[in-house]
């Protein structure tokens, strides 16, 4: 059963056509990776503590990306990084990679900037 429709017309996975889906699919892919990379270098780097602006950051970029993928998944358009339509099973995989992998970075970047290479 095919429940997104646009004008009559079925649309199709990979095609945005709302600034919103393009900006929630830069978020996921592209934008959050090398934002998170940054903030991650800055945490490292500084060692000013665990709970600092860069940490608060590095959260909310870590929720902005998950919403991101949420986002571009209800608008029916959704597509892997290889550009295969996406489920709510890629979603759910997302979501249980992305959360402890980037909790563990986070982890790992405040040990060393703050005890390792202090």
């Amino acid at each position: 059963m095919k429940t997104h429709m646009e004008s009559g017309a079925e649309r199709k996975p990979g095609e945005i056509n709302s600034v919103a889906v393009l900006g929630a699919r830069l978020t996921w892919v592209m934008l959050g990776p090398a934002a998170l990379l940054l903030i991650t270098w800055g945490i490292v780097s500084r060692g000013s503590g665990w709970l600092t602006v860069l940490d608060a950051a590095f959260g909310v970029v870590v929720g902005l990306m998950v919403l991101g993928r949420w986002v571009e998944q209800r608008s029916g358009v959704a597509t892997t990084v290889t550009g295969e339509p996406a489920t709510p099973e890629h979603l759910k995989r997302y979501m249980t990679i992305l959360i402890p992998a980037t909790a563990a970075a986070w982890i790992i970047a405040n040990v060393l900037g703050n005890h390792v290479l202090k």
